[in-house]
Protein backbone atom coordinates (compact mmCIF):
# COMPACT_ATOMS: atom_id res chain seq x y z
CA UNK A 1 0.00 0.00 0.00
CA UNK A 2 1.52 3.56 -0.96
CA UNK A 3 0.73 6.43 0.90
CA UNK A 4 1.01 9.73 0.30
CA UNK A 5 3.71 12.11 1.78
CA UNK A 6 1.34 13.98 3.94
CA UNK A 7 -0.09 10.69 5.66
CA UNK A 8 3.92 9.38 6.13
CA UNK A 9 4.46 13.01 7.57
CA UNK A 10 1.60 13.00 9.99
CA UNK A 11 2.79 8.83 10.67
CA UNK A 12 6.07 10.01 11.37
CA UNK A 13 5.67 12.76 13.61
CA UNK A 14 2.42 10.98 15.46
CA UNK A 15 5.29 8.30 16.17
CA UNK A 16 7.88 10.21 17.10
CA UNK A 17 5.64 12.26 19.77
CA UNK A 18 4.13 9.33 20.67
CA UNK A 19 7.84 8.02 21.84
CA UNK A 20 8.57 11.25 23.47
CA UNK A 21 5.91 11.21 25.37
CA UNK A 22 6.01 7.71 26.40
CA UNK A 23 9.47 8.19 27.27
CA UNK A 24 8.84 11.48 29.61
CA UNK A 25 5.69 9.61 30.79
CA UNK A 26 7.86 7.05 32.23
CA UNK A 27 10.41 8.87 32.91
CA UNK A 28 7.62 11.07 35.53
CA UNK A 29 6.54 7.87 36.74
CA UNK A 30 9.48 6.08 37.46
CA UNK A 31 11.30 9.51 38.83
CA UNK A 32 8.26 10.46 41.08
CA UNK A 33 7.94 6.77 42.61
CA UNK A 34 11.78 6.65 43.43
CA UNK A 35 11.86 9.65 44.90
CA UNK A 36 8.50 9.01 47.48
CA UNK A 37 10.42 5.23 48.02
CA UNK A 38 13.52 7.44 48.97
CA UNK A 39 11.39 9.36 51.39
CA UNK A 40 10.09 6.86 52.65
CA UNK A 41 13.19 4.81 53.03
CA UNK A 42 14.98 7.65 55.02
CA UNK A 43 12.18 8.23 57.19
CA UNK A 44 12.13 4.64 58.15
CA UNK A 45 15.92 4.60 58.68
CA UNK A 46 15.96 7.43 60.80
CA UNK A 47 12.87 5.84 62.67
CA UNK A 48 15.00 2.46 63.33
CA UNK A 49 17.73 3.92 64.55
CA UNK A 50 16.26 6.64 66.90
CA UNK A 51 14.26 3.45 68.31
CA UNK A 52 17.35 1.42 68.79
CA UNK A 53 19.47 4.97 70.54
CA UNK A 54 16.08 5.05 72.27
CA UNK A 55 16.45 1.28 73.83
CA UNK A 56 20.21 1.75 74.63
CA UNK A 57 19.54 4.91 76.43
CA UNK A 58 16.91 2.98 78.45
CA UNK A 59 19.52 0.48 79.23
CA UNK A 60 22.50 3.00 79.79
CA UNK A 61 20.42 4.95 82.74
CA UNK A 62 18.50 0.90 84.12
CA UNK A 63 15.39 1.96 82.93
CA UNK A 64 14.80 -1.08 81.20
CA UNK A 65 11.80 -3.25 83.41
CA UNK A 66 9.30 -0.92 82.27
CA UNK A 67 10.05 -0.23 78.28
CA UNK A 68 6.16 -1.12 77.37
CA UNK A 69 5.21 1.99 78.36
CA UNK A 70 8.79 4.09 77.81
CA UNK A 71 8.28 2.82 74.02
CA UNK A 72 4.36 3.64 74.26
CA UNK A 73 5.71 7.34 75.00
CA UNK A 74 8.82 7.49 72.82
CA UNK A 75 5.96 6.51 69.79
CA UNK A 76 3.94 9.40 70.75
CA UNK A 77 6.39 11.39 69.40
CA UNK A 78 7.02 9.95 66.04
CA UNK A 79 5.20 11.71 62.71
CA UNK A 80 1.72 10.68 61.66
CA UNK A 81 2.02 7.06 59.90
CA UNK A 82 5.00 6.16 61.47
CA UNK A 83 5.04 3.14 63.85
CA UNK A 84 7.00 0.44 65.14
CA UNK A 85 7.06 -3.36 67.01
CA UNK A 86 9.92 -4.38 69.20
CA UNK A 87 10.18 -7.87 70.12
CA UNK A 88 12.95 -10.13 72.11
CA UNK A 89 14.69 -12.94 70.00
CA UNK A 90 11.90 -15.26 71.20
CA UNK A 91 9.18 -13.52 69.54
CA UNK A 92 7.41 -11.94 72.34
CA UNK A 93 6.36 -8.75 71.81
CA UNK A 94 7.71 -5.97 73.88
CA UNK A 95 5.55 -3.07 72.34
CA UNK A 96 3.45 -2.36 69.13
CA UNK A 97 0.87 -0.11 68.88
CA UNK A 98 -2.50 -1.33 67.41
CA UNK A 99 -1.77 0.28 64.09
CA UNK A 100 1.55 -1.73 63.94
CA UNK A 101 -0.93 -5.16 64.62
CA UNK A 102 -1.84 -5.49 60.73
CA UNK A 103 1.74 -5.24 59.36
CA UNK A 104 2.82 -8.80 58.90
CA UNK A 105 6.33 -9.41 61.21
CA UNK A 106 9.32 -9.98 59.61
CA UNK A 107 12.28 -12.16 60.38
CA UNK A 108 15.93 -10.67 58.90
CA UNK A 109 18.82 -12.85 59.43
CA UNK A 110 21.68 -11.39 61.55
CA UNK A 111 23.27 -8.56 60.58
CA UNK A 112 20.77 -8.04 57.90
CA UNK A 113 18.48 -5.02 56.97
CA UNK A 114 15.08 -6.50 55.41
CA UNK A 115 13.05 -3.95 54.04
CA UNK A 116 9.62 -4.98 52.30
CA UNK A 117 6.87 -3.70 50.55
CA UNK A 118 3.60 -5.12 52.63
CA UNK A 119 0.49 -4.92 51.24
CA UNK A 120 -3.01 -5.15 54.00
CA UNK A 121 -5.90 -5.18 52.21
CA UNK A 122 -6.04 -1.73 50.37
CA UNK A 123 -3.63 -0.65 52.45
CA UNK A 124 0.26 -0.19 51.32
CA UNK A 125 3.26 -0.19 53.90
CA UNK A 126 6.97 0.49 53.41
CA UNK A 127 8.71 -1.76 56.14
CA UNK A 128 12.45 -2.05 57.67
CA UNK A 129 13.53 -4.94 60.28
CA UNK A 130 16.80 -5.50 61.79
CA UNK A 131 17.91 -6.76 64.69
CA UNK A 132 20.18 -4.71 67.67
CA UNK A 133 22.13 -5.78 70.53
CA UNK A 134 21.69 -3.63 73.24
CA UNK A 135 23.22 -4.83 76.33
CA UNK A 136 22.45 -8.04 77.22
CA UNK A 137 19.22 -7.93 75.77
CA UNK A 138 18.44 -8.83 71.59
CA UNK A 139 15.73 -7.39 70.50
CA UNK A 140 14.29 -7.25 67.05
CA UNK A 141 13.46 -3.57 65.40
CA UNK A 142 10.63 -2.91 63.05
CA UNK A 143 9.95 -0.04 61.52
CA UNK A 144 6.79 0.80 58.79
CA UNK A 145 5.06 3.76 57.32
CA UNK A 146 1.91 3.97 55.57
CA UNK A 147 2.25 4.53 52.10
CA UNK A 148 -1.06 3.91 51.05
CA UNK A 149 -1.79 7.88 49.87
CA UNK A 150 1.64 7.90 48.13
CA UNK A 151 0.02 4.18 46.58
CA UNK A 152 -2.70 6.02 45.22
CA UNK A 153 -1.36 8.91 43.85
CA UNK A 154 0.75 6.86 41.97
CA UNK A 155 -1.68 4.86 40.89
CA UNK A 156 -3.57 7.93 39.54
CA UNK A 157 -0.28 9.11 37.89
CA UNK A 158 -0.24 5.96 35.90
CA UNK A 159 -3.37 5.93 34.77
CA UNK A 160 -3.59 9.52 33.82
CA UNK A 161 -0.46 8.99 31.74
CA UNK A 162 -2.10 5.85 30.06
CA UNK A 163 -5.14 8.37 29.01
CA UNK A 164 -2.74 10.97 28.51
CA UNK A 165 -0.44 8.89 25.96
CA UNK A 166 -2.92 8.13 23.18
CA UNK A 167 -4.60 11.04 23.06
CA UNK A 168 -1.77 13.47 22.94
CA UNK A 169 -0.71 11.08 20.51
CA UNK A 170 -3.62 11.38 18.62
CA UNK A 171 -4.06 15.44 18.90
CA UNK A 172 0.09 15.12 17.52
CA UNK A 173 -1.43 13.39 14.54
CA UNK A 174 -4.05 15.74 13.80
CA UNK A 175 -1.25 18.64 14.21
CA UNK A 176 0.90 16.87 12.27
CA UNK A 177 -2.20 16.55 9.39
CA UNK A 178 -3.16 19.96 9.49
CA UNK A 179 0.60 21.13 9.76
CA UNK A 180 1.69 19.08 7.15
CA UNK A 181 -0.87 19.90 4.54
CA UNK A 182 -0.23 23.80 5.69
CA UNK A 183 3.53 22.46 4.32
CA UNK A 184 3.02 20.54 1.58
CA UNK A 185 0.25 23.13 0.10
CA UNK A 186 2.51 24.86 -2.02
CA UNK A 187 4.01 21.70 -3.42
CA UNK A 188 0.39 20.95 -4.80
CA UNK A 189 0.56 24.77 -6.34
CA UNK A 190 4.04 24.01 -7.79
CA UNK A 191 2.12 20.81 -9.14
CA UNK A 192 -0.62 22.05 -10.48
CA UNK A 193 1.10 25.18 -12.08
CA UNK A 194 3.73 22.54 -13.83
CA UNK A 195 1.02 20.43 -15.17
CA UNK A 196 -0.51 23.28 -16.88
CA UNK A 197 2.60 24.40 -18.28
CA UNK A 198 3.18 22.86 -22.10
CA UNK A 199 4.45 23.88 -25.51
CA UNK A 200 1.54 25.90 -25.73
CA UNK A 201 2.32 28.37 -22.78
CA UNK A 202 6.45 27.93 -21.93
CA UNK A 203 6.09 31.64 -20.71
CA UNK A 204 4.35 30.88 -17.30
CA UNK A 205 6.25 30.50 -14.48
CA UNK A 206 5.65 29.53 -11.21
CA UNK A 207 5.63 31.67 -8.15
CA UNK A 208 7.74 33.39 -5.83
CA UNK A 209 7.02 34.36 -2.46
CA UNK A 210 10.06 36.09 -1.45
CA UNK A 211 10.71 34.05 1.44
CA UNK A 212 13.80 32.35 0.22
CA UNK A 213 12.91 28.60 1.62
CA UNK A 214 13.36 25.35 0.42
CA UNK A 215 9.97 25.80 -1.20
CA UNK A 216 11.23 28.95 -2.91
CA UNK A 217 14.11 27.59 -3.89
CA UNK A 218 13.06 24.87 -5.69
CA UNK A 219 10.39 26.99 -7.79
CA UNK A 220 13.05 29.25 -8.78
CA UNK A 221 14.98 26.17 -9.62
CA UNK A 222 12.19 24.48 -12.13
CA UNK A 223 11.62 28.26 -13.27
CA UNK A 224 15.39 28.14 -14.37
CA UNK A 225 14.78 25.13 -15.64
CA UNK A 226 11.78 26.07 -17.69
CA UNK A 227 13.37 29.45 -19.24
CA UNK A 228 16.31 26.43 -20.76
CA UNK A 229 13.35 24.29 -21.98
CA UNK A 230 11.90 27.73 -23.47
CA UNK A 231 15.12 28.90 -25.04
CA UNK A 232 15.87 25.19 -26.29
CA UNK A 233 12.17 25.24 -27.61
CA UNK A 234 12.06 28.56 -29.47
CA UNK A 235 15.63 27.63 -31.04
CA UNK A 236 14.42 24.36 -32.02
CA UNK A 237 11.55 25.78 -33.86
CA UNK A 238 13.74 28.53 -35.07
CA UNK A 239 15.75 26.31 -36.19
CA UNK A 240 13.01 23.93 -38.33
CA UNK A 241 12.20 26.96 -39.90
CA UNK A 242 15.60 28.56 -40.94
CA UNK A 243 16.21 24.84 -41.95
CA UNK A 244 12.46 24.91 -43.90
CA UNK A 245 13.44 27.96 -45.37
CA UNK A 246 16.55 26.84 -46.61
CA UNK A 247 15.50 24.01 -48.12
CA UNK A 248 12.35 25.71 -49.78
CA UNK A 249 14.65 27.52 -52.25
CA UNK A 250 16.32 24.59 -53.58
CA UNK A 251 13.56 22.76 -53.91
CA UNK A 252 11.54 25.32 -56.03
CA UNK A 253 14.30 25.30 -58.55
CA UNK A 254 14.81 21.85 -58.78
CA UNK A 255 10.92 21.26 -59.45
CA UNK A 256 10.96 24.42 -61.83
CA UNK A 257 13.69 23.32 -64.15
CA UNK A 258 12.20 19.70 -63.90
CA UNK A 259 9.02 21.32 -65.15
CA UNK A 260 10.82 23.58 -67.57
CA UNK A 261 12.56 19.83 -68.96
CA UNK A 262 9.61 18.31 -69.33
CA UNK A 263 7.89 20.68 -71.57
CA UNK A 264 10.40 20.26 -74.78
CA UNK A 265 13.32 17.98 -74.18
CA UNK A 266 14.60 18.64 -77.77
CA UNK A 267 16.08 21.89 -76.68
CA UNK A 268 19.77 20.38 -75.49
CA UNK A 269 21.37 23.43 -75.12
CA UNK A 270 17.96 24.36 -72.59
CA UNK A 271 18.25 20.91 -71.01
CA UNK A 272 22.23 20.54 -70.58
CA UNK A 273 21.81 24.10 -68.16
CA UNK A 274 18.89 23.15 -66.54
CA UNK A 275 20.54 19.74 -65.36
CA UNK A 276 23.80 22.04 -64.37
CA UNK A 277 20.95 24.18 -62.28
CA UNK A 278 19.54 21.16 -60.47
CA UNK A 279 23.28 19.52 -59.95
CA UNK A 280 24.01 22.69 -58.28
CA UNK A 281 20.90 23.18 -56.50
CA UNK A 282 21.65 19.07 -55.48
CA UNK A 283 25.14 20.20 -54.17
CA UNK A 284 23.63 22.97 -51.84
CA UNK A 285 20.85 20.81 -50.41
CA UNK A 286 23.66 17.50 -50.20
CA UNK A 287 26.10 20.51 -48.31
CA UNK A 288 23.25 21.59 -46.27
CA UNK A 289 22.18 18.47 -44.95
CA UNK A 290 25.95 17.49 -44.26
CA UNK A 291 26.49 20.82 -41.75
CA UNK A 292 22.74 19.65 -40.27
CA UNK A 293 24.23 16.31 -39.25
CA UNK A 294 27.85 17.50 -38.04
CA UNK A 295 25.51 20.05 -35.98
CA UNK A 296 23.23 17.11 -34.81
CA UNK A 297 25.92 15.16 -33.63
CA UNK A 298 27.82 17.97 -31.76
CA UNK A 299 25.02 18.52 -29.96
CA UNK A 300 24.22 14.61 -29.35
CA UNK A 301 28.33 14.49 -28.30
CA UNK A 302 28.09 10.87 -29.30
CA UNK A 303 31.71 10.45 -28.90
CA UNK A 304 33.35 10.28 -32.29
CA UNK A 305 35.70 12.85 -31.61
CA UNK A 306 38.73 11.31 -30.25
CA UNK A 307 41.27 13.45 -29.20
CA UNK A 308 45.11 13.51 -29.11
CA UNK A 309 48.34 15.23 -28.48
CA UNK A 310 49.54 17.01 -32.12
CA UNK A 311 51.15 19.91 -34.28
CA UNK A 312 48.52 22.31 -34.96
CA UNK A 313 51.38 23.83 -37.58
CA UNK A 314 50.91 20.01 -39.43
CA UNK A 315 46.95 20.54 -40.05
CA UNK A 316 47.63 23.90 -41.55
CA UNK A 317 49.90 22.36 -43.85
CA UNK A 318 47.75 19.50 -44.51
CA UNK A 319 44.65 22.58 -45.19
CA UNK A 320 47.32 25.09 -47.43
CA UNK A 321 46.77 23.32 -50.59
CA UNK A 322 42.61 23.32 -50.26
CA UNK A 323 42.70 26.95 -49.11
CA UNK A 324 45.02 28.42 -51.89
CA UNK A 325 42.98 26.59 -54.79
CA UNK A 326 39.70 27.97 -53.27
CA UNK A 327 41.36 31.37 -53.11
CA UNK A 328 42.66 30.89 -56.41
CA UNK A 329 38.76 30.85 -57.84
CA UNK A 330 38.26 34.48 -57.12
CA UNK A 331 41.86 35.52 -57.67
CA UNK A 332 42.33 36.28 -53.84
CA UNK A 333 45.80 36.55 -52.79
CA UNK A 334 46.47 34.13 -49.87
CA UNK A 335 49.40 34.15 -47.26
CA UNK A 336 50.38 31.81 -44.74
CA UNK A 337 52.73 33.44 -41.89
CA UNK A 338 54.36 30.87 -39.87
CA UNK A 339 55.26 31.31 -35.87
CA UNK A 340 57.95 28.86 -37.14
CA UNK A 341 57.72 27.44 -33.27
CA UNK A 342 55.67 23.96 -32.06
CA UNK A 343 52.10 24.71 -31.81
CA UNK A 344 51.18 21.82 -29.27
CA UNK A 345 47.04 21.34 -29.49
CA UNK A 346 45.02 18.31 -27.42
CA UNK A 347 42.41 17.79 -29.48
CA UNK A 348 41.16 16.01 -32.60
CA UNK A 349 43.15 16.80 -35.87
CA UNK A 350 39.99 16.33 -38.46
CA UNK A 351 37.57 18.85 -36.06
CA UNK A 352 40.47 21.06 -36.30
CA UNK A 353 41.13 20.89 -40.06
CA UNK A 354 37.35 21.11 -40.41
CA UNK A 355 37.59 24.80 -38.26
CA UNK A 356 40.81 26.09 -40.41
CA UNK A 357 38.60 25.21 -43.28
CA UNK A 358 35.62 27.04 -42.45
CA UNK A 359 37.20 30.21 -41.63
CA UNK A 360 39.00 30.11 -44.87
CA UNK A 361 35.55 29.44 -46.79
CA UNK A 362 34.31 32.44 -44.89
CA UNK A 363 36.77 34.73 -45.38
CA UNK A 364 36.83 33.64 -49.55
CA UNK A 365 33.46 34.39 -49.49
CA UNK A 366 32.82 37.27 -48.16
CA UNK A 367 36.38 39.34 -49.84
CA UNK A 368 35.67 40.26 -53.21
CA UNK A 369 37.86 39.09 -55.94
CA UNK A 370 41.10 40.19 -55.90
CA UNK A 371 41.55 40.65 -52.36
CA UNK A 372 43.86 39.32 -49.93
CA UNK A 373 43.37 36.80 -46.77
CA UNK A 374 46.28 36.27 -44.70
CA UNK A 375 46.92 32.55 -41.82
CA UNK A 376 48.89 33.87 -39.18
CA UNK A 377 49.51 30.97 -36.59
CA UNK A 378 51.25 32.12 -33.08
CA UNK A 379 51.77 31.07 -29.71
CA UNK A 380 51.61 32.18 -26.35
CA UNK A 381 52.08 31.00 -23.18
CA UNK A 382 49.11 29.45 -22.14
CA UNK A 383 47.68 29.02 -25.88
CA UNK A 384 48.20 28.80 -29.14
CA UNK A 385 46.16 28.81 -32.63
CA UNK A 386 45.73 31.05 -35.52
CA UNK A 387 44.20 34.08 -37.13
CA UNK A 388 42.50 34.48 -40.11
CA UNK A 389 42.74 38.04 -41.62
CA UNK A 390 40.94 39.51 -44.74
CA UNK A 391 40.22 42.72 -46.32
CA UNK A 392 36.46 41.85 -47.15
CA UNK A 393 33.32 43.29 -46.61
CA UNK A 394 33.95 43.34 -42.92
CA UNK A 395 31.20 42.55 -40.17
CA UNK A 396 28.82 45.87 -38.31
CA UNK A 397 28.73 45.16 -34.93
CA UNK A 398 24.98 44.42 -34.47
CA UNK A 399 25.84 41.25 -36.85
CA UNK A 400 28.93 40.21 -35.29
CA UNK A 401 26.59 39.58 -31.90
CA UNK A 402 24.55 37.01 -33.89
CA UNK A 403 27.10 35.89 -35.84
CA UNK A 404 27.92 31.98 -34.80
CA UNK A 405 23.83 31.73 -34.54
CA UNK A 406 22.52 28.76 -36.80
CA UNK A 407 21.60 30.05 -40.74
CA UNK A 408 22.98 33.50 -40.15
CA UNK A 409 24.23 35.40 -42.52
CA UNK A 410 25.29 39.22 -42.72
CA UNK A 411 23.51 41.92 -44.61
CA UNK A 412 21.95 39.37 -47.90
CA UNK A 413 22.06 42.70 -50.00
CA UNK A 414 25.68 42.88 -49.82
CA UNK A 415 26.24 39.08 -49.56
CA UNK A 416 23.40 37.07 -52.48
CA UNK A 417 23.46 33.04 -52.26
CA UNK A 418 26.76 32.32 -53.05
CA UNK A 419 25.86 28.33 -52.33
CA UNK A 420 26.50 29.47 -48.16
CA UNK A 421 24.32 27.70 -45.89
CA UNK A 422 25.00 29.77 -42.79
CA UNK A 423 25.67 26.76 -40.68
CA UNK A 424 29.87 26.78 -40.95
CA UNK A 425 30.68 29.37 -38.11
CA UNK A 426 27.79 27.65 -36.38
CA UNK A 427 29.54 24.54 -36.50
CA UNK A 428 33.16 25.50 -35.98
CA UNK A 429 32.29 27.73 -32.72
CA UNK A 430 30.73 24.28 -31.21
CA UNK A 431 34.01 22.86 -32.69
CA UNK A 432 36.37 25.18 -30.92
CA UNK A 433 34.50 25.18 -27.49
CA UNK A 434 34.86 21.41 -27.78
CA UNK A 435 38.17 22.04 -27.51
CA UNK A 436 37.49 24.98 -24.25
CA UNK A 437 38.84 27.37 -27.50
CA UNK A 438 37.63 30.77 -27.75
CA UNK A 439 37.15 32.54 -30.77
CA UNK A 440 37.49 36.53 -31.31
CA UNK A 441 36.50 38.73 -33.60
CA UNK A 442 37.90 42.29 -34.67
CA UNK A 443 36.18 43.88 -37.79
CA UNK A 444 35.21 46.99 -39.67
CA UNK A 445 32.17 47.80 -41.78
CA UNK A 446 34.56 48.05 -45.78
CA UNK A 447 37.60 47.48 -44.12
CA UNK A 448 37.29 43.31 -43.72
CA UNK A 449 37.58 40.99 -40.67
CA UNK A 450 40.04 38.83 -38.11
CA UNK A 451 38.95 36.17 -36.40
CA UNK A 452 41.72 34.86 -33.72
CA UNK A 453 40.93 30.98 -32.68
CA UNK A 454 43.17 30.50 -29.17
CA UNK A 455 43.22 26.93 -27.89
CA UNK A 456 44.74 25.42 -24.66
CA UNK A 457 48.69 24.64 -25.30
CA UNK A 458 49.12 20.72 -25.06
CA UNK A 459 52.01 20.68 -23.80
CA UNK A 460 50.58 23.03 -20.69
CA UNK A 461 47.11 21.24 -19.88
CA UNK A 462 47.48 18.44 -17.07
CA UNK A 463 45.65 15.01 -17.59
CA UNK A 464 43.32 16.47 -15.30
CA UNK A 465 42.19 18.95 -18.17
CA UNK A 466 42.59 16.33 -20.54
CA UNK A 467 39.86 14.04 -18.72
CA UNK A 468 37.55 17.48 -18.41
CA UNK A 469 38.04 18.21 -21.70
CA UNK A 470 36.47 14.34 -22.98
CA UNK A 471 34.02 14.52 -20.26
CA UNK A 472 33.04 17.70 -21.85
CA UNK A 473 33.00 15.96 -25.10
CA UNK A 474 30.46 13.45 -23.81
CA UNK A 475 27.89 15.70 -22.68
CA UNK A 476 27.75 17.83 -25.24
Amino acid sequence: MTFSIRVRLTLWYAVVVFLIVILMGMGVFFGASWDLRRAADMELTSGIDGVATFLRHKLDIHEMNNLNEELREHSALLPRGKMFRVSHADGSVVYQPDAMSIVTPSQPSSNQTLWQNIRVGHRSFRSISRWATVGSYIFLIQVAVDQTEYAELTKHLAWLLLFTIPATTLLAGFGGYWMSGRALAPIHQITKTTNSIDAENLTRRLPLLGTNDELDRLSKTINLMLDRIAAAYERIAQFTADASHELRTPVALIRSNAELLLMDLSDKQRTRQGLADILGESEYMARLIGDLLTLARLGQGDGSFNMELFELAESIDTILPRAQSLAATKNIAFEYISDNHVLPVFGNRAALERILMIFVDNAVRYTHVGGQISLISWVGDAHCGFTIRDNGIGISPNDQEHLFERFFRVDIARTPRDGGSGLGLSIAKSLVDLHAGTIKIDSDIGRGTSFEIALPRGDMASQSLKDERLAAIAHT
